[in-house]
């Protein structure tokens, strides 16, 4: 385990598994997470301003009071997604908007 406290600086992380990580009280704006599994990834009062995830696996993750102003995920897999107690998917749905899951006909 590799704690970072208390430090600012630019991390590269690459070819490693951070999948159930915890990302508490830290600023990750214009982070970019490309292929990258973190999977039961715990976020909590995390800016994640500009954000950009790129073929990520974020199953099973939980983001709380976090701000993700100008976030962008492309190419989502949002089934199970909910915001503030809404499923995004049946949202999407309702606007005729959803693109189907990866892997689903």
């Amino acid at each position: 385990m590799v704690e970072i406290v208390g430090r600012e600086e630019i991390i590269t992380v690459e070819k490693a598994n951070v999948s159930s990580s915890l990302f508490s009280d830290c600023d990750l704006s214009q982070t970019r997470f490309q292929n990258v599994d973190l999977s039961g990834c715990e976020f909590g009062d995390v800016k994640l301003t500009d954000l950009v995830v790129t073929n990520a696996d974020l199953t099973e993750s939980r983001f709380t009071n976090v701000d993700l102003t100008n976030a962008s995920f492309n190419d989502a897999a949002i089934g199970g997604l909910t915001i503030n107690g809404i499923d995004v998917a049946e949202l999407f749905a309702a606007h005729g908007a959803a693109k189907p899951a990866r892997g689903s006909n």
